[in-house]
């Protein structure tokens, strides 16, 4: 905008200067169109090299949406969660909606995989630690032939809560809301936990945390709790 209103400042300078070219004489006349022409092809050259870089209409729209995205769901973090959240997504080159919709994919998959008892997925998708716990679990029911049936009906709500980043490790702390029916039956498939009819509301806080020096883009769930 600034550069526009430069432009039109000197056509108009050019303007006026020009009506009164007649009370100087030729010499002084050849050099104010000189410097006046090369002012003004400056300033032209400058104007179209910023709209060439100049993000698209479209683009411009993506990049608002995103940003106001981004403030309407950090509204209620404090301002250094805010400030971490930012630079997290900034070095991972993602943004909110990336993140969010990465979560849900990690949480369904996590959920169905332990059902399945199916720990070569698992061991991809969890931390070490996380990972141990979880196989135990599965090691546990298959010692007393027992069997999880976990139907997720919805995923509700995903939330990020916090973010971190120190030095390369980035961890961002999410609250997940499901409906879920789970029960658990044993080798004559009777269901000693939990009911098939009953759907229950769950929340879930999953820290998710990566290394974002590694180039490997995968976020790996490091913490549970409900």
């Amino acid at each position: 905008m600034d550069l526009v209103i430069l432009a039109i400042i000197t056509a108009y300078i050019f303007f006026r200067l020009s009506k009164n070219l007649g009370k100087i004489d030729e010499e002084e006349k050849n050099e104010i169109h000189k410097k006046l022409l090369e002012r003004k092809k400056q300033i032209e050259d400058i104007l179209n090299r910023a709209q060439q870089n100049s993000p698209s209409r479209n683009q411009e729209e993506k990049i608002i949406g995103a940003s106001s995205t981004m403030q309407k769901e950090f509204a209620d973090l404090n301002q250094a969660t805010q400030d971490n959240l930012t630079k997290i997504f900034e070095v991972c080159n993602i943004n909110y909606e990336f993140f969010i919709n990465g979560a849900k994919m990690a949480f369904e998959m996590i959920i169905n995989a332990f059902s399945k008892d199916d720990s070569e997925t698992l061991k991809n998708l969890l931390s070490e630690k996380i990972f141990q716990g979880f196989n135990s679990a599965i090691e546990d029911r298959k010692t007393k032939e027992q069997k999880l049936t976990t139907n997720l009906i919805s995923i509700d709500k995903v939330e990020i809560l916090s973010g971190m980043l120190i030095e390369n490790q980035a961890s961002i702390v999410v609250k997940i809301i499901s409906k879920q029916i789970n029960y658990i039956s044993d080798k004559e498939q009777k269901i000693t936990e939990g009911t098939k009819d009953e759907i229950a509301e769950i929340t879930d806080i999953w820290t998710f945390k990566k290394d974002v020096k590694s180039p490997n883009p995968n976020w790996l769930v490091s913490a549970t709790s409900s």
